[in-house]
C-alpha cells in the first residue's frame, strides 16, 4: 500500500522535480557501482603485481624497515617486467581506478535520461500526436488516457478540453446551418403566398382588362387586395430588418423586476387579446426583486409567443412571469388543442408550410423567439399539457 502511494507520488511529480530525481538516482547508483569497480580493480591489479614480486622477501624487508607497520603496500611493477596480457590488464585496472566513478556516473545520467523520457515524456507525446492526427481527420470521438498530474498531464487534459470545445463548436455550427436553412424556408414560405396572390391578380387583369370584362368595382377590389399583399410584404421586410438589427446588437441589460416586465407584457397581451376576441390573464412572481435583463428583447419574445398562442387558443391565454434559479421564465399557455407534432417540430411549426397560415402571420415568431432566448443565455421549451399547449422561454440573468 505504502509502495503504491509512493510510486503514485513519484509519477505525479512535476517534470522539473522528476528529472532531478531521475538524475540524482542515476548519479548515486553510478557512484556506488563506480566505487565498487574501483576497489575491485585495485584488488585485481595487486593480484597481478604479486605475480612478479617475491612476497616473503618483500614483506621481510618492509618489516625490517618499519617493524610497527601493519599494512604492506606492494610496489608498482613496470609493464616491461610483466607479460603482455598482465600489462594490458594492469593498464585496464589503472583506467578503471582513475575514471571508473566518472564513467559510471555519466552512464547513470544517460540511463536516467532514457528512463525519464520513457516514463514521463514518451506516452503523453504519442497520445498528443495521435490526438492531433484524429483532429486533423475531423474525428473528435476520442479521449486522452494520460492522467498524470505533471505538466504534460495538464497539457493532455487541456488538449482534451480543447477537443470538447471543438466538438461543441462543430455542433453549434451545424445548428447555425440548420437554423439558416429553417430561416430560408420560412422566408420563402412567407413570400410565396403574397407573391402568388399578386401574380394571380396581375394575370387576371392582363387577361380581362383589354377585353373590358372587369367592371370598375371588381378592378378596385383586386387593386385593394393587391395593395394589402404589398403592405404585408412591407411589414414582413420591416420585421426582418428589425430582427437582423436585434440579432447583431449585443443585449442591452438594465435592472428591472418580474412585476415591471409583467406589466409591460400585460399591456401588449390585452391589446392582442381584444383584437382576437379572447381572454388574457397574467401572473407575476418575485415582486420587487431586482433582475438584470434585456427588457426589450423579452417583450419581443412575449409578443411573438402571445400572438401565436391567441391564434390557436379556444378562448383564453395565460402568461406567468417568474424567477427560476438564475433565470427569468416566461410561460405562455393556451386552452387550444395543443401541438399535434413533436416538441422539436413544434419549435419549427411557424417556420414551415402551415395550412392554417393567413395574411397576418409571418411564420417567424417561434424561430425569432428561440434565437432571442439563446442570445440571452437561455432556451425555448414547448410541451403539450392536459388543457392545451405551453411554451416556456428562459432568459439567464446577467451578473456584474
Amino acid at each position: 500500500m505504502g509502495s503504491g502511494v509512493s510510486m503514485e507520488k513519484i509519477r505525479n511529480l512535476s517534470l522539473r522535480k522528476s528529472i532531478i530525481v531521475y538524475m540524482l538516482t542515476g548519479i548515486v547508483i553510478g557512484f556506488i557501482l563506480g566505487a565498487v569497480i574501483v576497489l575491485e580493480a585495485e584488488r585485481a591489479q595487486e593480484q597481478i603485481w604479486w605475480k612478479y614480486v617475491d612476497q616473503d622477501r618483500f614483506i621481510e624487508e618492509m618489516q625490517n624497515r618499519n617493524p610497527d607497520a601493519f599494512d604492506v603496500t606492494i610496489p608498482r611493477v613496470s609493464n616491461e617486467d610483466m607479460s603482455r596480457t598482465d600489462a594490458r590488464l594492469s593498464e585496464l585496472c589503472d583506467f578503471l581506478t582513475t575514471y571508473g566513478i566518472l564513467v559510471l556516473c555519466a552512464a547513470g545520467i544517460v540511463v536516467s535520461t532514457f528512463l525519464f523520457y520513457r516514463n514521463k515524456i514518451r506516452r503523453p507525446l504519442l497520445e498528443l500526436n495521435l490526438a492531433a492526427k484524429k483532429i486533423a481527420d475531423n474525428d473528435l470521438d476520442f479521449e486522452i488516457g494520460y492522467q498524470s498530474k505533471d505538466e504534460l498531464g495538464v497539457l493532455c487534459r487541456e488538449f482534451d478540453h480543447m477537443k470538447e470545445e471543438l466538438a461543441q463548436n462543430n455542433q453549434k455550427m451545424w445548428r447555425m446551418v440548420e437554423d439558416e436553412q429553417v430561416m430560408r424556408s420560412a422566408i420563402a414560405h412567407d413570400l410565396r403566398t403574397p407573391l402568388t396572390v399578386l401574380k394571380g391578380y396581375q394575370e387576371m387583369m392582363m387577361e380581362f382588362i383589354p377585353e373590358e370584362k372587369l367592371d370598375r368595382e371588381a378592378l378596385l377590389d383586386m387593386l385593394k387586395e393587391s395593395m394589402g399583399q404589398v403592405e404585408r410584404l412591407e411589414r414582413f421586410l420591416d420585421r426582418m430588418r428589425a430582427f437582423s438589427a436585434l440579432e447583431r446588437e449585443p443585449i442591452s441589460c438594465m435592472d428591472t423586476t418580474a412585476t415591471e416586465i409583467a406589466e409591460q407584457i400585460e399591456k401588449t397581451g390585452e391589446m392582442l387579446a381584444a383584437a382576437s376576441g379572447k381572454q388574457f390573464e397574467i401572473f407575476a412572481g418575485g415582486e420587487g426583486e431586482k433582475l438584470t435583463l434585456d427588457r426589450d428583447l423579452i417583450l419581443e419574445v412575449a409578443e411573438n409567443l402571445i400572438t401565436n398562442a391567441l391564434r390557436y387558443a379556444a378562448s383564453k391565454v395565460s402568461v406567468v412571469v417568474c424567477r427560476e434559479a438564475d433565470q427569468l421564465v416566461l410561460e405562455v399557455k393556451d386552452d387550444g388543442t395543443g401541438f399535434t407534432i413533436s416538441e422539436e417540430e413544434a419549435k419549427q411549426a411557424f417556420t414551415s408550410a402551415n395550412p392554417r397560415d393567413d395574411l397576418k402571420h409571418f411564420g417567424l415568431g417561434m424561430y425569432i423567439s428561440e434565437v432571442f432566448c439563446k442570445k440571452h443565455g437561455g432556451h425555448l421549451e414547448v410541451e403539450n399539457q392536459r388543457d392545451g399547449a405551453c411554451v416556456r422561454a428562459y432568459f439567464r440573468f446577467v451578473h456584474g
